[in-house]
């Protein structure tokens, strides 16, 4: 098979140096004219390349490391010569092919890295890391079977994270290799396994290669990542270089998970207060719902009393909130919240809004006079934070940011329950929709994301500055929404630069939506070199670097589809 292929490479550089390379044709037809020489050249699988006939008295075979790819047919002797010039010039196309391949995989590497790092950057759970650490190698390696260890130190236990390929019986495989797995890990080295090794252990007999590189953080090992191929195949030391790379990146990115699942874990008592404080609160009915039912005071309302609304919905987020109160205790936690609470509530209230619920990290806001509201709301919430985080700076507390998204739509408000129980809802898919607009503002890294039934409800748009993200498709919806980001509320450096650069945004937009993706990216980089706190320009950078190497559908419309809330 590796002479077939060698082979057909040398015929198609033969063929395509003799069509494509003037040098090449220049040479040899100065040195059969110089020699009075009819000639022709025919390839090894019997085409003939140059001429119209092979039926000369002289033939010489054209080879490189002993592998013929072709014969040279002269009237006379000199043909020799002839075909030591195509020898020599073939081989020094080879080279120059061979060079083009090294350095292809040298930005391959590089590629492979800047890509894999940015994936990894998404994620928060070690569980998701290991699994794109998989897919990553896969692309890259040719694997059919790959497996992502973590030693636990406090039991002794293998675990394994993530899994790729079939394997036959996974649990009774890890716990009869967790000694030798365990060792592995606490050995801390990059390996291909010999052959022998593979077919005596039983564990791995299914596969015909194997190697591993271990998930190491300075000088510990936290586990290991396995890859390997049902089929015939001789892993390279490139190939090992690859996996040894992308295990390193694995490795930083599954520790900061597990320390921050493990402050989850800590923080859940903390919370567990606040949402207690929170489910008593929500007893109480905001007096705007009241007096959106049509009612004065809460004495008039009764069970079944509803109202269909449009209105615009709102979602407050604090970011990083777990980070901020893992230091906190629960009385700590609630006064936090309160006193962010009782900074935004009465902003709300100023703009013809009102809170319906606390979140524990933010709340929801309904402003029954529409969008127009809703965006003054949100960027008098962005500049009094500012504000607020200068108090807490004097004071030596970690900043506050909130993340905010909005929807227009209607809604029904009404009260339900039971005689005993009675509570203020809203039902509407408005509201579901609110909330993903919210949480992709973490995705955008914007402060203030908005969608189109928003923009049309806002009646003079001159007076807030808007960048356009395009179309995305959440989870539960089958239409796109169209997505806008405010910049009002940024940091006045931050705001600044987006507003110079508002116009190189929509070029590299239009560029990007136009499937140009190699000058949407040049274009999005323009902006992120004069500022890299620009994520918005970071993100869509990053998808059209993405997009050039892919394969496009032609129904491609640039939708982006968010699978999880």
């Amino acid at each position: 098979m590796a002479n077939n292929h060698q082979q057909n490479f040398l015929i198609k550089t033969l063929r395509s140096s003799l069509k494509r390379n003037l040098e090449f044709q220049s040479l040899i037809e100065e040195l059969s004219t110089k020699f009075d020489l009819e000639f022709s050249i025919e390839s090894s699988d019997g085409n003939l390349l140059i001429g119209s006939s092979s039926n000369f008295p002289k033939s010489y075979q054209l080879s490189e490391n002993g592998t013929i790819y072709g014969t040279l047919h002269s009237s006379g002797p000199q043909g020799q010569i002839l075909a030591n010039l195509v020898k020599f010039l073939i081989s020094k196309e080879i080279e120059k092919k061979g060079i083009g391949i090294e350095v292809l995989g040298l930005y391959r590497e590089i590629n492979m890295i800047y890509n894999f790092s940015e994936k990894i950057s998404e994620k928060i759970d070690h569980k998701s890391i290991a699994e794109t650490a998989l897919n990553e190698a896969q692309q890259i390696i040719d694997i059919t079977h790959g497996s992502v260890f973590i030693l636990e130190h406090e039991t002794e236990q293998v675990l394994q994270t993530a899994r790729l390929g079939h394997n036959p019986n996974p649990e009774k495989s890890i716990e009869n290799q967790t000694p030798i797995l365990k060792e592995l890990i606490l050995k801390g080295t990059s390996l291909i396994v010999p052959q022998s090794a593979i077919k005596t252990n039983s564990a791995l007999n299914h596969l015909k290669a194997v190697m591993y590189a271990p998930l190491k953080v300075k000088n510990r090992t936290l586990g290991l990542i396995v890859l390997g191929n049902e089929n015939e195949k001789e892993f390279t030391a490139a190939e090992l270089k690859l996996l040894t790379t992308i295990a390193l990146q694995s490795a930083a990115a599954i520790e900061s998970a597990l320390l921050y699942e493990k402050g989850l874990r800590e923080a859940r008592e903390r919370e567990e207060a606040i949402r207690t404080v929170h489910a008593a609160s929500q007893k109480f009915v905001p007096n705007q719902f009241i007096k959106s039912l049509g009612k004065e005071n809460i004495t008039e309302v009764n069970l079944g009393d509803q109202v269909e609304r449009d209105v615009t919905v709102m979602f407050v987020d604090i970011r990083g909130f777990t980070t901020l109160s893992e230091n906190m205790s629960p009385t700590e936690n609630f006064l936090f919240i309160n006193a962010f609470n009782k900074r935004m509530g009465p902003i709300v209230r100023k703009n013809e809004g009102f809170i319906m619920q606390y979140l524990g990290d933010g709340f929801m806001a309904i402003f029954p006079k529409g969008a127009q509201n809703a965006l003054m709301a949100s960027i008098h919430m962005q500049i009094d934070l500012k504000e607020y985080n200068r108090e807490r700076e004097s004071k030596k507390r970690k900043p506050v940011k909130i993340g905010i998204g909005m929807q227009n739509g209607k809604l029904i408000m009404g009260i339900t329950g039971d005689v005993e129980r009675m509570d203020a809802a809203i039902i509407s898919d408005t509201v579901n929709t609110a909330a993903r607009i919210e949480g992709l503002s973490k995705y955008y890294g914007v402060n203030i994301l908005l969608t189109d039934l928003c923009m049309r409800n806002i009646t003079d748009k001159e007076n807030f500055h808007f960048r356009y993200l395009g179309p995305v498709r959440v989870q539960g919806k089958l239409k796109p929404i169209e997505l806008y980001e405010c910049i009002d509320g940024d940091d006045k450096k931050l705001f600044n630069h987006k507003l110079k650069t508002m116009n190189t945004f929509k070029q590299a937009m239009d560029l990007y939506f136009k499937r140009e993706f190699a000058m949407a990216a040049v274009t999005f980089q323009k902006i992120v070199k004069k500022n890299s706190e620009d994520k918005v320009a970071k993100l869509f950078l990053n998808k059209a670097a993405q997009l050039i190497t892919q394969e496009i559908a032609e129904d491609w419309q640039g939708i982006d589809y968010m699978d999880s809330k």
